[in-house]
């Protein structure tokens, strides 16, 4: 190791370099640099900074004379200076050293590096902590190959007022099987498998509530992903290469969920985790208020938590939420502080942003609605910016450590002051799996944080004037599917009211009209409408099972009539309750019976009528529902032969008169 003792030559030297971009790497080269871990930060009592990484050489010919150059610039004042040196050289260097390696970088072989440095140079500030930036470069001979940026935390004192830190996490996967229950991609499967997303996520959280470090943090489940958890732990049937492959309980990916749900119940017992519920098929609720659903809105809520609290045996929070996706608007915000929420997690770009003098980060909270009685935790624009860097997929471990330089240089921007700041790990923000541990234990580690649960963040905040939402069109459901939904809902309902007894077969249906609510069909109508047509093919499946036998021509010699035979089949397999009905205008009244018809039973109905006609005239035979919508119909024709009484009593009376008249020519005349 050669260390550079005078200060003004490593500047110079530094300074000659080529600049070294975000992505760390240095112009167009054959080698990617990727960091694999660092030393989060330091301090006067350790001042040795270890980090580690890994070069790739792109090329197909070795690279020899290979060095390691490092270089410490100077603390960082401000926070947009921060940010410029993730991309560039930002201020004077205070530190140089040059680290010789032995041997070659083979194209296609990736190589690990390790170096220690120790943070103890003349150019280090006694008095403030802060943040210094740090590039380190891979050389050949004279050559810079590759370069990588990250900072460098250095405390010189405990920090008496720490950044109050509220993290979010979002965990959640769309809807991934089809209204028969399989699944139509491999997608989560692949989350749940060691190195997959969902399961970093788990093993972030899981060491978080149950490591030797435990802060507060926030954690919003979506009740789709435990739903689909459950069913693969149970075996499970997905589309895969063209046919569908058949997953036993206990093997393969189902044994990853069973694993899952293990450490999901783990985590929400743990008493710094604070478990929230989004709403049971993640929903954007402005897309249910705006299309005419606002009456699922509040079952949306209440069958989320409910299926929280069982499966993973906790009581979420009622009173905090996630909206999904972030969407809020204002009819939106009545409907929840009615249900009683009170807390709602949101996003950057939720809220009109308040110029804060010298740019330095907003307040976290906001209050909302028309007199501000809901209070929005709002995420801090700049680290959410971080997150949804494309170098955040390619270098992970390195976007985590920008983070928390991030959050060092907005603590310093006031440190004396209490302050907060918010994260959220949404549901759709594209984080690599290597993020998540990196991330979450520099967070428990930090001095300068205090992480607290949302509710306790929001409420350490008085927010006097409420703050407008920001002008932000909401996705909504077309007309066409709104109605679909609605009358699948409508025919559940009637198939509810004629079963006898109790049955699981509408609340099944209910789930998977809820389901069709999902912000996935947002993009994907068709697919959610495959949820209500297969409702919509069970119940018409149940009601065209209910059958008429009748004769279709039906003659009665009286008045009273000698009976109208029908004949009711209940073919389907649910006992039902129906009414049969005969409707015609030559019928004095409406002819009724009340029914209850076993799975596979037949029964025959013989309806006395009193018409008000002779002749020949059509009736109506109608099986109704017991709230009176019509099932099935038929028509006959039935023909009178009786005598109208009515007719009988005028014919009898002419002829009675005319026999009068008739007998008058018999009686003698008076003459004169």
């Amino acid at each position: 190791m050669r260390r550079l003792v005078f200060l003004l030559p490593a500047i110079v030297g530094v300074l000659a370099l080529p600049p070294v971009f975000a992505s760390a790497q240095e112009l167009e080269t054959p080698v990617r640099l990727t960091l694999l871990s660092q030393t989060p930060w330091n301090s006067t009592s350790d001042r040795l900074l270890t980090l580690r990484f890994r070069a790739e050489n792109l090329d197909d010919a070795p690279i020899g004379e290979l060095s390691i150059g490092v270089s410490l610039f100077g603390r960082l004042i401000t926070r947009t200076a921060y940010e410029e040196s993730l991309s560039q050289d930002r201020g004077f260097v205070i530190d140089a050293e040059t680290f010789a390696r032995e041997g070659v970088l083979e194209p296609g072989v990736p190589r690990d590096f390790e170096i220690e440095l120790p943070l103890d140079s003349p150019g280090i500030d006694p008095d403030q902590s802060g943040v210094y930036p740090l590039k380190v470069e891979l050389r050949s001979g004279f050559t810079s190959l590759a370069a990588l940026r990250t900072p460098a935390v250095f405390l010189v004192r405990q920090p008496e007022q720490p950044l109050n830190l509220s993290v979010t996490f979002v965990l959640d996967h769309p809807i991934a099987f089809g209204p028969d229950g399989v699944f139509t991609s491999t997608a989560l499967e692949g989350a749940l498998a060691p190195g997959g997303r969902l399961a970093a996520q788990i093993r972030a959280l899981l060491e978080l509530a149950t490591g030797p470090v435990r802060p507060d943090l926030d954690l919003a489940v979506s009740p789709t992903l435990l739903i689909q958890l459950a069913r693969m732990r149970d075996g499970y049937e997905v589309a895969d290469g063209g046919g569908i492959r058949q997953v036993p309980p206990g093997q393969g990916a189902s044994a990853f969920a069973e694993a899952a749900l293990e450490d999901l119940r783990a985590i929400a017992d743990a008493p710094n985790v604070a478990v929230t519920a989004l709403p049971f098929s993640v929903p954007e609720l402005p897309s249910l208020l705006s299309g005419g659903l606002a009456r699922d809105l509040s079952i949306q809520l209440q069958r989320g938590r409910e299926l929280v609290a069982e499966t993973l045996e906790t009581i979420p929070r009622a009173d905090v939420l996630r909206p999904p996706g972030a969407a809020i608007d204002e009819a939106t915000i009545r409907e929840l502080v009615a249900g009683g929420v009170r807390t709602v997690v949101v996003g950057p770009g939720t809220v009109v942003a308040t110029p804060q003098p010298l740019g330095f980060a907003g307040p976290p909270i906001a209050a909302i609605g028309g007199d501000g009685r809901l209070d929005a935790v709002v995420p801090e624009p700049a680290v959410m910016t971080l997150l949804q860097d494309p170098s955040t997929d390619a270098d992970p471990v390195r976007a985590a450590q920008a983070v928390l330089g991030e959050l060092a240089s907005i603590w310093q921007e006031r440190p004396g002051e209490p302050r907060g700041i918010a994260i959220v790990l949404s549901e759709d923000a594209p984080l690599p799996p290597a993020f998540f541990v990196p991330f979450v234990r520099g967070i428990a580690g930090a001095p300068w944080l205090r992480p607290v649960h949302a509710a306790e963040l929001a409420a350490s905040f008085l927010v006097l004037e409420p703050t407008p939402l920001a002008p932000v069109f909401h996705r909504t459901f077309g007309s066409t599917y709104v109605e679909a939904l609605k009358q699948a809902r409508r025919l559940v309902a009637t198939y509810r009211s004629m079963l006898v007894g109790d049955g699981d077969e509408p609340a099944r249906l209910d789930t998977m009209l809820l389901l069709a609510e999902s912000r996935r069909f947002l993009s994907e109508p068709e697919v959610g409408m495959a949820f209500i047509g297969e409702v919509r093919g069970t119940v018409e499946g149940v009601f065209g099972a209910i059958a008429l036998d009748t004769i279709d021509v039906i003659t009665l010699t009286s008045s009273t009539g000698s009976g109208i035979p029908v004949t009711v089949s209940n073919g389907s397999d649910d006992a039902l309750r129906i009414t049969l009905r005969l409707v015609s205008p030559n019928l004095r009244r409406s002819a009724t019976s009340e029914l209850e018809l076993g799975p596979g039973v037949s029964q025959t109905v013989r309806f006395q009528v009193e018409l008000k006609t002779t002749g020949r005239f059509q009736v109506l035979v109608q099986v109704l529902s017991p709230g009176g919508r019509l099932i099935e119909e038929r028509e006959i024709v039935v023909r009178s032969t009786a005598y109208n009484r009515t007719a009988l009593i005028i014919t009898a009376g002419a002829a009675l008169v005319l026999l009068l008249l008739w007998s008058r020519r018999f009686l003698p005349r008076r003459t004169s």
